[in-house]
């Protein structure tokens, strides 16, 4: 057992160092860091809901397009969390964060796969200490989280490539789950119907059984409230697809130019070379040095890139979420394009570690290396000293001054002076605490939150961070 340990701690030592790394910048001051706005109020009243009220939730938060909805598994994914934590928000974060710990280790176990150990390395190490994915960390939405599924999928979709039809339940099942945590993912359905058709490669009967089946499992509670409420979710997707719109051609072109600005510049907004520290670099440099590479690597059949796979699948599914989201009938969020991005940085740390392995290349690469983490380090120091944030911390301990303050058995009213949304967490806290105000004005207990503080920075009693509160 003893050499066991030892060889394991040999061969993956360096990776324990990267992910306990990554948990420490994750979990430093996680509760001043942690956003509770409208998406993590919505997952800790989910969390409620099912602990204290009735534990069967067929559907989970509502998507951007009235009447659609998530599935439920992510959030059940952060009832544990809840749990542990007396249904305090604070929870809800830990369990994001530690689904942000198995991106990193997905970066490495999928890295090392497909790419070798070195680039298996570099990727976790960068997905560890990188600000823009420990800020998405910390917000406990689904659609960030949903990176983790996105390297699964195309795991399964090089192992199909490879005519190794054993992974498709697992492909199944990875593929129902997109409901679960956002439709930004549902291109990579038609980038697998291009595979096939292109591959041709069919599973025995049984493994397409399997599939099916694991696809169908985490559909099951959508199914069930879809056949509850008359299929309003589908009546609103045909409503969506089939309604007549048309736009001029001068809006289609800058859409199309903003949606490929959007994949293209994504690369170097996740490392932080946006932010005035590569400002003399163009916007798609980053991602157009990654896909010149990987043709150059293909053609010249260098490494592992010498399976046509890579530079097929990568094209592939950036021209589907392309043309996917520009005939999509409604608004389109940058983050609906996180799947490419995240596929674009997988390869060039792909590009990395195969570099890295030329002593020509070596100290190049440490040198970007220790580059990109100086500029996430001064970024998180940023966040850090920022004393003026609106977070979960500050926002519960002005609930607790109000609940301090507040007579056992009187009445009390809360008003706001906000800016539009910033409002959102507060009725949650005060629910968790046992302490809900009066809906109606009460003359001698009635409490005022500023959010920001300077809407009335002369007439606050009490501060937290941004949060402000005057006493009655």
């Amino acid at each position: 057992m003893k050499k066991s340990l030892i060889k394991f701690l040999r061969n993956h030592g360096l990776f324990l160092i990267i992910l306990s790394l990554g948990a420490f910048l994750r979990f430093y001051r996680l509760p001043e860091m942690a956003s509770f706005d409208f998406d993590q109020e919505y997952a800790s009243n989910f969390a409620w809901s099912v602990l204290r009220e009735f534990p069967i939730q067929m559907v989970g938060q509502g998507l951007s397009v009235q009447g659609l909805f998530m599935g439920p598994l992510y959030f059940y994914y952060l009832v544990p969390f809840f749990l542990i934590f007396k249904l305090h928000p604070l929870g809800g974060a830990v369990g994001s964060v530690v689904l942000g710990l198995f991106i990193i280790f997905a970066y490495y176990y999928f890295g090392s796969k497909l790419f070798g150990k070195k680039a298996g390395l570099i990727a976790a190490f960068l997905r560890a200490i990188l600000y823009f994915a420990i800020r998405a960390d910390w917000t406990m939405v689904p659609a960030y989280s949903s990176e983790l599924l996105v390297l699964v999928t195309w795991y399964c979709f090089y192992q199909y490539w490879q005519k190794n039809t054993k992974y498709l339940p697992l492909l199944g099942l990875v593929f129902g789950l997109y409901t679960s945590f956002h439709p930004i993912l549902f291109p990579l359905y038609l980038v697998f119907l291009i595979l096939l058709m292109v591959k041709r490669v069919w599973p025995k009967p049984k493994t397409l059984l399997l599939s099916v089946a694991a696809f169908i499992i985490p559909l099951t509670p959508l199914i069930l409230f879809e056949c509850f409420h008359r299929f309003l979710e589908v009546k609103r997707l045909l409503e969506l697809f089939f309604s007549s719109r048309t736009e001029p051609i001068s809006l289609s072109v800058v859409k199309f130019g903003k949606f490929l600005n959007i994949i293209f510049v994504g690369p170097q907004h996740l490392l932080g070379l946006d932010i005035n520290f590569f400002y003399f670099l163009s916007d798609y440099l980053l991602s157009g040095v990654i896909l010149l590479t990987i043709l150059i690597f293909t053609f010249k059949r260098i490494s592992v890139w010498k399976n046509s796979f890579h530079l097929l699948a990568l094209c592939v599914t950036l021209l589907i979420f392309l043309l996917y989201h520009y005939f999509f009938p409604a608004h389109v969020p940058e983050y609906y394009f996180m799947a490419s991005v995240a596929l674009l940085f997988f390869y060039l740390t792909a590009i990395m570690g195969y570099l890295a392995t030329k002593p020509v290349f070596k100290w190049v690469i440490v040198g970007f290396l220790i580059y990109v983490t100086f500029i996430n380090m001064r970024l998180l120091q940023g966040r850090w000293s920022y004393p003026s944030s609106i977070t979960l911390a500050h926002k519960d301990r002005v609930v607790k001054a109000i609940i301090e303050r507040q007579p056992q058995g009187k009445d009390f009213f809360v008003s706001y002076i906000n800016s539009p949304g910033w409002n959102f967490g507060f009725n949650y806290l005060f629910k968790l605490y046992g302490r809900i105000p009066k809906k109606d004005y009460v003359p001698d207990y009635t409490y005022t939150i500023v959010i920001p503080k300077n809407l009335s920075p002369e007439s606050i009693d009490i501060s937290s961070g941004d949060v402000g509160l005057i006493l009655p």
